[in-house]
């Protein structure tokens, strides 16, 4: 029997009717204050799951003696739909949530009406901005961890291709990311985050996704892979970051590091190479010099999804070098013979692992990328690992990590919906 959520009900003879109704004359004694629900009656807000929807109570006693056409239903639904999209009725319904409900009893869907679930149901997404880094910051300080997501920077550098989006939820703070696609997360939640909040983040990403399939959290750790699947959710291996020992990529000690030293040696030997601490007038020159290495990667390596990678990097590495003090990024060029040559920039991760966000050098310089790498790490006094990032499913480039031997490999997984 349906009842709205704020009236309550009195038995009579005939079962039972609304306190608030006068048996004299069947009026309502506080019409002109009448809740919402009554005032929709007999359509219904009916929240199902992550939609909400105008539902038309079809056993209404006017409806079915009435029987009014079809045509004016749609013009009133139409009124309804303006209606409940106003500010007013939009706050009402964040306060009382229990206002929409999942009414089964004879009742059809009129209307679907996500911009309101949107509006009302879901947390406010804030645009994320650089004055948003110290809140960020001090959820990520609360996870101790090597991999490379888990920085601002690795966050926000990817602003000209998503929109990115953060909101507090159940005391997390979550971040999302929305292209032409879909919305999904980069990284888990932050803080002292639950199954609650991992279910209300799949909410919000259902709720902008056609296609659930792209609802997902990336850059899981394995370690809390458990909750997860506690949960019902489905773990895939996304990546998997190199870190090795700092020491060894200073030294180069041993037979396993013998091509990389005769590489080094060689730069060193035949060109007029400096390596000199980024600053912001080196810009366009590093753009320059990405665009230059982009070229010979893609002439050396055809994969499509190496290639889309490249192009998405520029963009990115704009973004770091235009806000590389701002992002508390590190960074060296080479230069040779007073011309930038090789540019590369990182992060630390914590106080033992600093992370090697981009290395872009002139290939045709041999032995170039082994002199900015080991120069780098010289200059990292204090970090104990360094975090090589991910193979992103190339073996090429699996290859060229494994070749530093790295002391620890690092799964990440992304988590989806069954």
């Amino acid at each position: 029997m349906w009842a709205p959520s704020s009236c309550g009900l009195v038995r009579n003879n005939e079962g039972y009717h609304c306190s608030h109704l006068n048996e004299t004359d069947n009026h309502c004694t506080i019409y002109n204050k009448r809740p919402l629900d009554c005032q929709l009656y007999p359509f219904l807000l009916v929240k199902r799951g992550s939609s909400l929807s105008l539902g038309l109570h079809k056993s209404c006693c006017f409806i079915e003696e009435k029987k009014p056409s079809l045509q004016d239903i749609r013009d009133y639904v139409d009124y309804l739909k303006k209606r409940v999209s106003t500010p007013g009725i939009v706050s009402l319904l964040k306060s009382n949530p229990q206002l929409a409900a999942d009414y089964q009893g004879n009742v059809e869907i009129v209307a679907e009406l996500q911009e309101l679930y949107k509006k009302a149901y879901l947390p406010r997404l804030k645009k994320l901005t650089l004055q948003d880094k110290p809140l960020i910051d001090s959820y990520l300080l609360m996870h101790v961890t090597n991999l490379s997501a888990y920085h601002f920077a690795n966050i926000y550098i990817w602003k000209d291709l998503f929109h990115i989006s953060w909101a507090k939820i159940e005391n997390s703070l979550c971040i999302f990311y929305q292209d032409g696609i879909g919305v999904f997360m980069p990284l888990a939640p932050l803080g002292k985050g639950n199954a609650l909040t991992i279910k209300k983040c799949f909410e919000i990403m259902d709720t902008y996704n056609e296609n659930r399939e792209i609802s997902r959290i990336e850059n899981i750790p394995e370690k809390n892979l458990a909750l997860y699947t506690r949960i019902g959710l489905k773990p895939k291996l996304k990546d998997t970051e190199y870190i090795c020992a700092r020491k060894s990529l200073v030294t180069l000690p041993g037979d396993s590091y013998k091509h990389k030293r005769s590489s080094y040696n060689y730069f060193v030997k035949n060109y007029n190479a400096e390596l000199v601490e980024y600053k912001n007038s080196y810009y366009e020159e590093c753009l320059t010099l990405y665009r230059s290495w982009s070229r010979q990667r893609k002439a050396a390596c055809k994969d499509s999804i190496y290639q889309q990678m490249l192009e998405d990097g520029l963009a990115s590495f704009k973004a770091a070098l235009g806000y590389y003090q701002k992002l508390g990024l590190s960074g060296y060029v080479v230069k040779v013979d007073a011309e930038i040559k090789g540019c590369s920039l990182g992060y630390p991760l914590n106080q033992e692992t600093f992370c090697i966000l981009f290395e872009v050098c002139d290939l045709q310089l041999k032995g170039i990328a082994q002199f900015i790498f080991r120069e780098f790490c010289k200059k990292l006094h204090g970090y104990t690992h360094i975090n090589m990032m991910g193979e992103s499913a190339l073996e090429s480039l699996k290859k060229v990590k494994l070749s530093y031997r790295p002391v620890k490999e690092a799964r990440v997984y992304s988590a989806y919906e069954k």
